[in-house]
C-alpha cells in the first residue's frame, strides 16, 4: 500500500519535470538523467515508475489526453441553452485556457516523435478523435436546434479543428501580447462565421 501512495505522489512530479525540461530542451535534450538531477533524486527512481524514456513520453501523452479530456468535459455541462452553449464552445476554443493547456514547444516535440513511435502516434490520434467527437456532437445538436446551418457535423469538426491548431501555432509566432485579444476576437468572429446561422 505505501509503495501505491509513493507512485501517486511521485510519477505526478517526476512528469511535471520530464515536461518542464521537454519544454526547455526538446525532446532531444530530456534525459532521465536530468530528471533525477533536477529532482534531486537518483535515476533509478525514475526508471522503477517508468523503465523508459520512450514510456515518459507515453506516459506525458496520457497526461495530456486527460487534461484535454476534463477541459471538453467541463464545456458540455456549462449550459443547456443552445444558443448560449455556441457562444462559450467558440469562447473556449479561442480563449487562453485552451491555449495554455500544453506548451507548444512541447506539442511539437510529441508531434515529431509521433512520426516515429507508433504508440505515441496512436494516443495524439486519439486526443483528436476525442476532440472531434466532442465538437461533432456539439455542431450536431446545434444545427438540429437551428443554432448553426451544418449538415456534416464531422466535416465541420475537422474544419474547425484545423482552423484551431493553425491558430495557435500561428498565433505563438506571429502575434504580439499587445495585439492578441483583437486576433482573439477575429478569431471569435471567423469560427461563427463559418458555422454560419441558418
Amino acid at each position: 500500500m505505501k509503495t501505491r501512495q509513493n507512485a501517486e505522489l511521485r510519477k505526478p512530479e517526476i512528469l511535471k519535470n520530464f515536461y518542464d525540461i521537454l519544454i526547455e530542451e526538446g525532446i532531444e535534450g530530456a534525459s532521465i538523467a536530468k530528471i533525477a538531477k533536477r529532482m534531486g533524486i537518483h535515476p533509478s527512481l525514475i526508471i522503477h515508475y517508468f523503465s523508459t524514456k520512450e514510456k515518459l513520453i507515453i506516459a506525458a501523452v496520457d497526461h495530456i489526453v486527460r487534461e484535454y479530456g476534463v477541459l471538453i468535459q467541463g464545456m458540455e455541462s456549462r449550459t443547456t441553452d443552445r444558443a448560449r452553449r455556441l457562444e462559450r464552445l467558440v469562447d473556449t476554443l479561442v480563449g487562453d485556457e485552451w491555449y495554455r493547456m500544453t506548451e507548444i514547444a512541447a506539442d511539437f516535440s510529441v508531434i515529431a516523435i509521433s512520426f516515429r513511435n507508433g504508440e505515441i502516434d496512436e494516443r495524439v490520434r486519439r486526443l483528436y478523435a476525442l476532440y472531434k467527437k466532442f465538437l461533432a456532437g456539439e455542431f450536431r445538436a446545434l444545427g438540429e436546434a437551428g443554432i448553426i446551418d451544418r449538415r456534416n457535423p464531422q466535416r465541420t469538426a475537422e474544419i474547425v479543428m484545423s482552423l484551431l491548431e493553425g491558430y495557435r501555432h500561428f498565433k505563438h509566432f506571429y502575434v504580439r501580447d499587445e495585439d492578441a485579444e483583437s486576433y482573439r476576437r477575429d478569431m471569435k468572429r471567423t469560427v461563427m462565421t463559418l458555422l454560419g446561422p441558418e
